[in-house]
């Protein structure tokens, strides 16, 4: 009922999403074509109840308002400015404002500027990949080693004693120009991410006292992370939203250094592949998702370890974007793979008045792989996960997405996620 609340609040608006980031408003491929309307220049906004769950995050609720101008060459505009504030009852925190930008001063290029603010006090954080554990035992023996008793202040001890709290202010700038376009898109990737890390929150500084994180780094890890990124991009879907057909291709090197401003200095690559093909006509479609990334340098940050680089920012391994069924940030390391596959099925469509609404559904396989480092992969952790899901397209481009994984190795733990963007 939720779902088709939001579909049908957003029935009018023919967006699509972009950022893995949760409850983020849409943002859309440009592409230059005629406006279908013969042309208008008009200015338009939506706004919508920002409501969805994750095993990780906790039920998540807020607003999601975008502005849009259209000048009646470009699709789905030619700007938009969107505002979102959205908490969840695990105390996260997500809130940003940005602008989306389509030929920028006249030119092929498109730009993203995104400000926010994060802030959590439930990040995973078990160790690293090779000799991570979540074992709730350990957690027991440290309450015991720290004085705790039975009661209340024991229980949250425990409970708190594989989180990392953290805030992080941002800012990210992405452009991308446009060297040849549809068929085989090619474009130039260019970016930046400015990420302040505190660590705890305004109102509780610091790390959980006692907590493993804070056993493991009693001197935090805050400081400002500086990143330059640059890449190429080919594309050639048939929907950039919803695919049915083609690929999408990247490979991007991203560097922080002291020398622009970072408290950290190290190198990164990605490269990241997706491929889709139709098995039966405007009902069953195959999607396949390949990530490798890694990291080079010395005292990495936790929160550096787990992001990806390339033209989506996400996290893992583990979680909704890298591992459904596994808890987010669950192994960390410089080394990291995904490989995923999914099985779609187009299982029923409506029209109601101009608006086209498809529900599908959704067979998945995540496999993830982490190590801490170079140096010795063989000391690694995987996971492999099985699942399926909902799907609730409109107008082809907007997806409201519910996933529901199973890890079978350890002892067929599950994660629940619905959102309303869609990695892939």
């Amino acid at each position: 009922m939720l779902t088709f609340l939001l579909a049908t609040a957003l029935a009018d608006d023919p967006t699509t999403s972009d950022e893995a980031a949760p409850a983020t408003a849409p943002s859309t491929e440009d592409e230059e074509a005629t406006a279908p309307d013969g042309g208008e220049k008009s200015f338009g906004w939506g706004g919508v109840p920002a409501v969805n769950y994750n095993t990780d995050a906790g039920f998540g609720y807020g607003v999601i308002g975008t502005g849009y101008w259209y000048d009646g060459v470009h699709e789905p505009y030619k700007r938009a400015l969107t505002l979102r504030i959205f908490l969840t009852t695990k105390w996260v925190q997500a809130h940003m404002v940005r602008l989306d930008a389509l030929d920028v001063f006249d030119s092929p290029v498109r730009l993203l500027v995104e400000g926010g603010y994060y802030s959590t006090v439930t990040a995973n954080f078990c160790g690293f990949a090779g000799s991570s554990s979540c074992d709730p035992a350990a957690a027991e023996a440290a309450a015991d080693a720290a004085g705790f008793t039975a009661g209340e202040d024991r229980d949250a001890y425990v409970r708190r004693y594989y989180f990392q709290t953290y805030t992080q202010p941002y800012l990210i700038v992405n452009g991308r120009y446009k060297l040849k376009p549809l068929p085989h898109k090619l474009e130039v990737l260019a970016g930046y991410r400015g990420s302040m890390y505190v660590d705890g929150t305004p109102s509780a500084p610091g790390a959980f006292e006692g907590s493993y994180f804070d056993t493991v780094f009693p001197d935090g890890q805050a400081g400002f992370a500086s990143v330059l990124q640059t890449g190429l991009v080919v594309d050639n879907r048939d929907n950039e939203p919803a695919p049915n057909s083609g690929y999408f291709s990247e490979a991007s090197v991203r560097g922080s250094s002291f020398a622009f401003g970072s408290a950290w200095d190290y190198v990164g690559a990605n490269i990241t592949l997706r491929g889709y093909s139709t098995l039966v006509p405007e009902r069953l479609t195959t999607a396949t998702r390949l990530v490798g990334d890694g990291i080079w340098g010395d005292e990495v940050p936790v929160n550096e370890l787990v992001r990806f680089g390339g033209s989506v920012n996400y996290e893992g391994i583990g979680g909704e974007y890298s591992g459904r069924g596994v808890p987010s940030r669950r192994f960390v390391g410089k080394a990291k793979a995904v490989a995923q596959q999914e099985l779609r099925l187009r299982a029923a469509t409506f029209t109601p008045g101009d608006t086209t609404l498809d529900i599908g559904l959704v067979g998945f396989a995540d496999y993830g792989w982490a190590a801490a480092d170079w140096s010795d992969l063989s000391l690694s952790e995987s996971s492999l996960t099985t699942g399926g899901g909902l799907r609730v397209i409109l107008n082809k481009n907007f997806i409201i997405r519910a996933d529901y994984g199973l890890w079978p190795a350890e002892d067929w733990a599950s994660g629940m996620y619905i959102n309303l963007d869609h990695i892939y």
